[in-house]
């Protein structure tokens, strides 16, 4: 491990169980991962040493489940077998087990570039290092074997753990497995699925073929979740490697699948990817650059569209691909911030050459690497595109890009909301955005589940007017020497909105916001949701707001009051008789919690900034807002092992659930420490 960038150190004892519930997270820019919990024991079916990604940056393939491994030791007292490796299995009664018990002698676990695992028994030390292959479909499991006495020998045995599905589904035995072995590699292929096949190799071992199944593997966490949580492994052999007396060894077994047409960037050392995003970031995150280096770069992948190679983000790991929405809340924290602005310009003009009608997609298909299959169903991912634009070119300066294609994306989504846009996306007769139905999610708070949508929020919602002011105002202000007559009708737009603003959505009684208005079917009659909700926080955060200052005051107030906590803001307030302490139980059960209390991280961003506009960037507004941000970044360097989760539970102590890497939610720490730092 390069030690330069070794990001946490663990050190265990038999207690070590009690980390299962920290997860890690390698990747290697091209979709892939790998991922696990510290004690290396699979608790759902996203886990594994290497999950590729067949399509990249989709398609992913768990290409290799675990290894199991064994040190068989020879000594004057004779031979005994040493297994390092564990799985979780089910008894009948229920209860869950541990096998073999490899987790029992784990003594330290090292997260950086790579993952390191140090195990011990009696005078052995046992060593196995993950490493991910930048730019390629590849991955290297390392071993070290020392302490051997002079008068011991010892034969290594690993055995891949293989089961090569898609990562959202699981495996039961199946006579489909191919495999074609030589004397130190292996090729094994799974009949019948769309998946390329995968090479193992073990240079300076003997393999022997030796086919083996483990049965009933269970993963908890997916249990948890109300899923399918057990499946079972194939076993095709072992590579044999034997250890010398008194002798220390290096094994590697490397893996490497077999993709077609795969036009992933010349490899490069990871190390060496990272350091120009370490240097931009400490200048505002000091000791902490390397450790928000590595998990930025996490999310920045290639994505192929027309006959470029252009960048984008992944909204999360490990079941998100890229969505609008996140990817351009996420731009200016993960790719402004660190310096990496070719890949901003890239990621914008990857969604720029797919804008239809107005409207940018809302994500890309999980299962299809061109950018032609694409879901437009969202109202705010074009709005947040245009900020992410106005970001870069702050950022920049950069002319020819807005003169060459990015003004004219910005231009065609304001004039498509304003001509109408798909989904029932229009522009109402004060200025404001008016979108979909009782039956649509097209706002962030999106969760549908068996045709129910639980945070239903038709009409004119709060942020996207909002945001809608803000885009309409930010252009105004760049057009204003360029093209003065539309920068003059934006501006008259935004006084329209403004005039409107306060009369639809300011709540007096309550001294905030409403969150979304809307109209009857008939238009007769309008109503008001009233429920205290985060959105309205980004009339204090945007740079242009269509509330006046009084009452953003009294909004950040609300908020703070109601919805922060120590890991973002929930979703609704506890006294809410729709809230929801808990985010646990089947997909209906969770989508039903999602945005009924769950606290959202990426939140505290738009909260910080608040802060510090609202006090206009005081030192003391500084203090608070630094302050709010540090249980997060507190978070990342202990317990979330460098990342951090997509949302936490509403109740104390705030569970980390959901996804375990959220774009977002690292982007908004490394945005807001840059505000903070450079105002």
């Amino acid at each position: 491990m390069n030690e330069q960038w070794h990001t946490h150190t663990v050190n265990l004892a038999d207690d070590e169980l009690e980390h299962l519930g920290r997860e890690w997270l390698l990747t290697n820019g091209t979709g892939a991962y790998a991922m696990g919990t510290l004690p290396a024991i699979n608790t759902r079916r996203y886990h594994g040493l290497f999950v590729a990604a067949v399509q990249p940056p989709v398609g992913r393939m768990v290409a290799l489940n675990q290894m199991f491994e064994q040190l068989v030791l020879t000594s004057p007292a004779g031979t005994q077998t040493i297994e390092w490796s564990s799985c979780h299995f089910q008894q009948d009664d229920g209860q869950l087990i541990q096998a073999p018990q490899g987790n029992l002698l784990l003594r330290r676990f090292d997260r950086g570039l790579t993952i390191r695992w140090v195990y011990v028994f009696k005078h052995i030390q046992f060593i196995r290092e993950l490493i991910l292959h930048q730019n390629e479909q590849a991955a290297t499991v390392q071993y070290q074997v020392s302490g051997l006495m002079a008068d011991e020998s010892a034969v290594l045995r690993v055995q891949p753990m293989l089961t090569l599905r898609d990562f959202h589904s699981l495996y039961q035995r199946a006579d489909d497995f191919g495999i074609d072995a030589g004397v130190d590699q292996i090729q094994i292929d799974r009949h019948g699925v769309d998946f390329p096949g995968v090479q193992i190799k073990c240079l300076g071992s003997t393999f022997a073929y030796d086919p083996d199944w483990w049965f009933g593997v269970s993963y908890p966490a997916d249990a948890e979740r109300g899923q399918d949580h057990k499946e079972d492994y194939f076993l095709p052999g072992y590579f044999e490697t034997a250890i010398n007396p008194g002798q220390s060894a290096m094994v590697e077994v490397q893996v490497q699948v077999r993709v077609k047409e795969d036009q992933s960037p010349r490899p490069v050392e990871r190390a060496t990817h990272l350091q120009p995003m370490c240097d931009a970031l400490e200048k505002f995150a000091g000791d902490d650059a390397e450790l928000l280096a590595i998990a930025a770069d996490d999310f920045v992948v290639k994505r192929t569209v027309g006959d470029r190679t252009l960048s984008t983000i992944l909204a999360g790991y490990p079941w998100f691909a890229d969505w609008g929405r996140d990817t351009f809340i996420a731009l200016p924290g993960l790719l402004l911030c660190t310096g990496r602005h070719d890949e901003a310009r890239d990621t914008l003009a990857a969604f720029a050459s797919v804008i239809r009608h107005g409207l940018v997609p809302n994500r890309f298909d999980d299962y299809d690497k061109n950018a032609d299959a694409a879901h437009y169903n969202s109202v705010d991912a074009s709005l947040w595109f245009v900020r992410a634009a106005h970001a870069y070119m702050d950022a920049t300066g950069d002319q020819d890009a807005w003169r060459d294609w990015l003004e004219a994306a910005v231009r065609q989504i304001i004039e498509g909301y304003i001509r109408g846009a798909g989904h029932d996306v229009r522009m109402a007769g004060d200025g404001m955005i008016y979108a979909g139905n009782d039956r649509t999610q097209l706002t962030w708070m999106d969760a549908k589940c068996d045709d129910v949508v639980f945070t239903p929020r038709q009409g004119k919602a709060v942020e996207i007017n909002a945001l809608w002011y803000c885009a309409l105002a930010q252009t105004a202000e760049r057009l204003k020497d360029s093209d003065k007559q539309a920068a003059n009708h934006f501006t008259k737009l935004t006084q329209r909105i403004k005039r409107a603003f306060v009369k639809t959505f300011w709540d007096d009684e309550r001294r905030c916001l409403r969150d979304h208005v809307w109209q009857t079917d008939d238009g007769d009659q309008e109503h008001a949701d009233r429920a205290i909700r985060p959105n309205q926080i980004f009339t204090v955060s945007l740079p242009f707001s269509p509330l006046p200052q009084t009452k953003q005051r009294h909004v950040l107030k609300t908020v703070k009051d109601q919805l922060l906590t120590d890991y973002g803001l929930r979703t609704l307030p506890e006294s809410d008789p729709h809230y929801h302490p808990f985010y646990s139980g089947n997909g209906f059960d969770r989508d039903k919690a999602y945005h009924q209390g769950t606290v959202w991280p990426w939140l505290i961003g738009p909260y910080a900034e608040g802060v510090l506009r609202a006090g206009k960037f005081s030192e003391e507004s500084k203090t608070e807002a630094l302050g709010v941000m540090m249980p997060l970044l507190n978070e990342m360097r202990d317990r979330g092992l460098g990342q951090l989760h997509e949302i936490h539970e509403a109740a104390y102590p705030h569970r980390a659930v959901g996804c375990m890497a959220q774009a977002w939610s690292v982007a908004e720490v490394i945005r807001v420490l840059d505000l903070i730092h450079s105002k």
